[in-house]
Protein backbone atom coordinates (compact mmCIF):
# COMPACT_ATOMS: atom_id res chain seq x y z
CA UNK A 1 0.00 0.00 0.00
CA UNK A 2 2.88 2.39 0.91
CA UNK A 3 5.86 1.97 -0.85
CA UNK A 4 8.82 3.57 -3.55
CA UNK A 5 7.45 4.23 -6.69
CA UNK A 6 10.60 2.63 -9.09
CA UNK A 7 13.00 0.92 -6.51
CA UNK A 8 14.95 0.14 -9.53
CA UNK A 9 15.11 3.62 -10.51
CA UNK A 10 17.25 4.11 -6.72
CA UNK A 11 19.32 1.12 -6.94
CA UNK A 12 20.42 2.05 -10.53
CA UNK A 13 21.28 5.19 -9.31
CA UNK A 14 23.37 4.26 -6.57
CA UNK A 15 25.06 0.98 -7.70
CA UNK A 16 28.42 1.09 -7.94
CA UNK A 17 28.91 4.28 -5.50
CA UNK A 18 30.11 4.89 -2.27
CA UNK A 19 26.44 4.67 -0.84
CA UNK A 20 26.66 2.27 1.90
CA UNK A 21 23.40 2.35 3.46
CA UNK A 22 19.81 3.55 2.79
CA UNK A 23 17.82 4.84 5.91
CA UNK A 24 14.56 6.23 6.12
CA UNK A 25 12.13 7.47 8.43
CA UNK A 26 8.70 8.58 9.33
CA UNK A 27 7.20 5.12 7.71
CA UNK A 28 6.22 3.94 11.54
CA UNK A 29 7.73 0.09 10.88
CA UNK A 30 10.51 -1.16 11.11
CA UNK A 31 11.97 -2.99 7.98
CA UNK A 32 15.14 -4.14 6.46
CA UNK A 33 15.76 -5.59 2.81
CA UNK A 34 18.19 -3.90 -0.22
CA UNK A 35 18.36 -2.14 -2.89
CA UNK A 36 20.37 -3.88 -4.91
CA UNK A 37 23.90 -4.72 -2.92
CA UNK A 38 22.87 -1.74 -0.60
CA UNK A 39 21.17 -2.36 2.58
CA UNK A 40 18.20 -0.70 3.71
CA UNK A 41 17.13 0.07 7.12
CA UNK A 42 13.47 1.64 8.31
CA UNK A 43 12.88 2.78 11.61
CA UNK A 44 10.41 2.24 13.96
CA UNK A 45 7.89 5.77 14.38
CA UNK A 46 8.70 8.09 17.27
CA UNK A 47 5.09 7.76 18.76
CA UNK A 48 3.19 5.43 16.93
CA UNK A 49 3.95 2.67 15.13
CA UNK A 50 2.12 0.07 12.60
CA UNK A 51 0.41 -2.79 14.09
CA UNK A 52 1.14 -6.11 11.88
CA UNK A 53 -1.31 -8.09 13.77
CA UNK A 54 -4.62 -6.33 12.48
CA UNK A 55 -7.14 -8.09 10.13
CA UNK A 56 -5.61 -7.55 6.05
CA UNK A 57 -7.82 -5.16 5.20
CA UNK A 58 -7.26 -2.66 8.12
CA UNK A 59 -3.94 -0.01 8.75
CA UNK A 60 -4.25 -0.06 12.49
CA UNK A 61 -1.76 2.15 14.52
CA UNK A 62 -0.90 1.75 17.87
CA UNK A 63 1.14 4.09 20.83
CA UNK A 64 5.11 2.67 21.50
CA UNK A 65 7.56 4.87 20.60
CA UNK A 66 11.06 3.70 19.08
CA UNK A 67 14.13 4.37 17.10
CA UNK A 68 16.62 2.93 15.38
CA UNK A 69 21.08 3.11 16.21
CA UNK A 70 23.14 2.62 12.92
CA UNK A 71 26.43 1.64 13.41
CA UNK A 72 28.50 1.90 9.91
CA UNK A 73 31.92 0.37 10.61
CA UNK A 74 34.97 1.30 8.98
CA UNK A 75 35.28 -0.87 5.32
CA UNK A 76 31.80 -1.98 4.98
CA UNK A 77 28.59 -3.92 6.74
CA UNK A 78 25.84 -2.23 8.31
CA UNK A 79 24.43 -2.89 11.86
CA UNK A 80 21.26 -1.42 12.88
CA UNK A 81 19.78 -1.97 16.33
CA UNK A 82 16.01 -1.12 17.31
CA UNK A 83 15.40 0.34 20.37
CA UNK A 84 11.85 0.38 22.01
CA UNK A 85 10.77 2.89 25.07
CA UNK A 86 9.72 1.26 28.15
CA UNK A 87 6.20 2.88 28.08
CA UNK A 88 3.56 1.05 30.29
CA UNK A 89 0.64 2.79 27.81
CA UNK A 90 1.78 1.05 24.55
CA UNK A 91 -0.01 -0.67 22.50
CA UNK A 92 -3.09 1.60 22.66
CA UNK A 93 -5.26 1.84 19.48
CA UNK A 94 -4.22 5.25 18.04
CA UNK A 95 -6.50 4.72 15.06
CA UNK A 96 -8.02 2.25 12.83
CA UNK A 97 -8.54 2.54 8.83
CA UNK A 98 -10.12 0.04 6.34
CA UNK A 99 -7.92 0.52 3.05
CA UNK A 100 -10.93 -0.53 0.89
Amino acid sequence: MIGLRSPERLAAAIAGTDVRAVLCGHFHLQLSGSLGAVPVWVVPGVVTRIDLTAAPRFARAVTGAGAALVDLPPGSGLRCHTLMARDPGAGREVYLVDRF
